[in-house]
């Protein structure tokens, strides 16, 4: 028996895994939805799979038991199925419907509206059920989703290019080029993984990018595009006004500037403190929105407020192998901290680029 169970163990494990991996294909495209996969196993065969590929379209239950008629499978999912209406109809009658006899879930949906009532209805009728399988992979990888459901906040992720010494820019306040082509296209490409970006005035001005998606696999996404503009004063001629459709734009300026006309249908006016912009209310907007997730990619002076507020959960930081020195160059970490107050990140990935190495790590105790 312990042998057969160790099996059991080690078999939801690996097709587990595999229903992480179908579930990552959704990144990008499925918030504020969570990011699932769903693997149907009879006689410990993959018989059938899906996986939840955009907002607004089939769950991955429906997907993988679409065409699976034979009573007495295995689902394997990376969150617990949904029990009520919502744009399609429950996960779980489906299950019951199909008659699927055991189903391993990775983790429960801390969503109100399921929260376990997806898996008590599946033991309601019968089904055999397992929870917790893979649940810290699963966890990461729906950290978005989780962090917006669970705080009513997006997640925000931090990205910048770096200098080898902490620098955004030289004395003369230009930062073309401090990263290398290659960086920059793995830049362009990283904001697909979010809901939104989000720029300061002073980086709007100075470079004047579109904030759009180019690189290839992210054909059709709607990425948000938001704005800080205290004193709304930002110029339509610009580029971010550009391609709205796609990449709406969103502004956020001082409820105390003289000019309160909005430049755009989404252009809202906030408080404002010594700091700029009181960004946990933007934050709060932004929520309610629907947007489950923010990448922040400066300038400097916004890169810094995230930082000294604490109010992100994730840095992307691309450091170039060049060293641009400096007393009035920009930085990343203008503010500072005492030393037993110092930020730390954990699960630090680093990638090796040919001029340059990218950094991917999580705030310490923040809240996934």
């Amino acid at each position: 028996m312990k042998k057969n169970s160790a099996r059991s163990a080690r078999d939801d494990q690996k097709f587990m895994k595999i229903a992480l991996k179908l579930g990552r294909r959704g990144l990008g495209f499925t918030e504020p939805n969570p990011m699932v996969g769903a693997v149907v196993v009879k006689n410990n065969r993959i018989i059938s799979c899906g996986y939840h590929q955009a907002f607004g379209m089939k769950h991955a239950e429906a997907m993988a038991l679409e065409n699976v008629t034979v009573p007495g499978a295995t689902l394997y999912l990376t969150l617990e199925p949904c029990s009520h209406f919502g744009k399609t109809p429950p996960c779980a009658d489906l299950i019951i419907a199909r008659k699927v006899e055991r189903v391993v879930a990775a983790m429960l949906d801390p969503n109100p509206l399921v929260n376990g009532a997806g898996m008590r209805k599946l033991r309601a009728h019968g089904i055999a059920t397992r929870l917790g399988v893979c649940c810290e992979q699963a966890e990461r990888l729906n950290r978005h989703y989780l962090k917006a459901i669970r705080n009513h906040v997006p997640y925000v992720a931090l990205h910048a290019g770096i200098s080898l010494d902490g620098k955004l820019s030289d004395d003369d306040g230009r930062s073309r080029w401090v990263t290398s082509e290659e960086g920059r296209r793995y830049s362009h490409s990283l904001r697909g993984e979010f809901s939104a970006i989000l720029a300061g005035r002073g980086n709007i001005v100075a470079d004047n990018p579109l904030l759009t998606l180019r690189e290839p696999g992210w054909e059709g996404k709607t990425l948000y595009r938001v704005v800080l503009d205290s004193s709304n004063s930002l110029s339509r001629r610009l580029n971010v006004f550009k391609e709205q459709e796609r990449f709406p734009l969103i502004i956020f300026s001082s409820d105390k500037a003289a000019n309160q006309k909005k430049k755009v249908p989404l252009h809202f006016f906030v408080r404002h403190n010594a700091h700029g912009l009181v960004l946990a209310d933007v934050l709060d907007k932004l929520y309610e929105l629907g947007i489950a997730s923010l990448l922040v990619e400066g300038g400097g002076r916004v890169l810094d407020s995230f930082i000294r507020e604490r109010l992100f959960d994730e840095m992307a930081i691309f450091f170039s192998n060049k060293i641009v020195g400096g007393r009035n160059s920009g930085q990343i970490f203008a503010s500072g901290d005492r030393l037993e107050e110092a930020l730390e990140l954990v699960d630090c990935r680093w990638s090796e680029f040919a001029d340059g190495t990218m950094l991917r790590g999580y705030r310490k105790c923040s809240p996934v």
